[in-house]
């Protein structure tokens, strides 16, 4: 387990995986920020939703999600006036932080507040967000997510962070830069399932059933 297996990772990414790594927090960022403006919340509220309600859950119902939260707050309905595929907790913590509740108070879990972070302000050097797939590169052995072996790496999240940073660094790119570039390379070389969250923009939202003006 080393930052040698990260710089590995990143050695064999292709030029597909560096565009993503390159673009992706700009267009969660984006298309967060387009959610929030429909429903007439500021970027880091809608962001921080997305974030609260995004663990276990799959990206395009992550942004239904969202979007389905916001606009019930918005309408003033009742927390059980409406149905998330998120679980119960975060549900009711994304439903406080529509509410008027500081996110960072909320959301603390290192991989959560992280993800809220990264998305809400792509340029920040700081936040690195570190899920199941990093951690694997990390050490360089493909995990189920839900092991008991890989839940134990949480431990050491600041110290896999620390490692991304200084990469980034030696890059002349952001953190989340060489934090996108892993994920997508690990998952490519170890043929992990794709999603259509390689998409992002018209037919992320079309997929999702989110209605935007088409300013595309």
């Amino acid at each position: 387990m080393s930052r040698q297996n990260l710089e590995a990772v990143v050695n064999c990414a292709s030029k597909r995986d560096w565009e993503l790594g390159l673009s992706s927090w700009r267009r969660y960022n984006r298309l967060v920020g387009l959610i929030s403006l429909k429903n007439h919340y500021g970027l880091a509220i809608g962001a921080a939703v997305f974030a609260a309600l995004s663990p276990n859950s799959d990206y395009l119902g992550n942004l239904r999600d969202t979007n389905r939260l916001l606009l019930a707050a918005r309408r003033g309905l009742n927390l059980d006036d409406f149905k998330v595929s998120a679980y119960g907790p975060n549900k009711e913590k994304a439903w406080r932080i529509a509410h008027g509740e500081d996110p960072l108070d909320l959301i603390v879990a290192n991989k959560t507040r992280n993800f809220f972070l990264n998305v809400m302000d792509p340029d920040d050097p700081v936040p690195v967000t570190v899920d199941g797939h990093v951690f694997c590169a990390w050490q360089n052995k493909r995990l189920p997510l839900d092991s008991a072996e890989l839940k134990a790496l949480v431990k050491r999240y600041e110290e896999v962070a620390s490692h991304i940073r200084a990469i980034a660094f030696d890059r002349k790119v952001l953190p989340n830069v060489i934090q996108g570039v892993i994920w997508h390379s690990w998952k490519r070389i170890n043929g992990v399932r794709t999603t259509t969250q390689m998409c992002f923009w018209a037919e992320d939202a079309q997929m999702a059933q989110l209605e935007f003006e088409p300013d595309w």
